[in-house]
């Protein structure tokens, strides 16, 4: 199960879960994903046959953990790897 962390320095765990939870949001609806979040935990997660992400703010950083199931291939797997990062680099761009 592939974990992306990215630390924030400076940035408060409302800051970064705002991001977050607006990355997260638009993710799901573009890949057709059912999103769950709690705000007062500052979690989330987003799921669709198996297919899952669940992500937890702290003040600082985040960490999202990706769950795939054996049938999804590879090179989709590490695209959608890449994008999640690539999101979190851009998120206080």
């Amino acid at each position: 199960m592939p974990q992306i962390a990215r630390k924030f320095p400076g940035k408060t765990a409302g800051e970064i879960y705002a991001k977050v939870d607006e990355m997260m949001r638009h993710l799901a609806q573009k890949l057709s994903l059912s999103y769950e979040n709690d705000g007062a935990r500052k979690t989330g997660q987003v799921k669709k046959m198996g297919i899952s992400g669940t992500y937890q703010v702290r003040d600082g950083e985040v960490v999202v953990d990706l769950k795939f199931p054996m049938l999804v291939p590879g090179t989709m797997r590490r695209k959608v790897e890449e994008d999640v990062e690539r999101r979190l680099d851009d998120l206080f761009a």
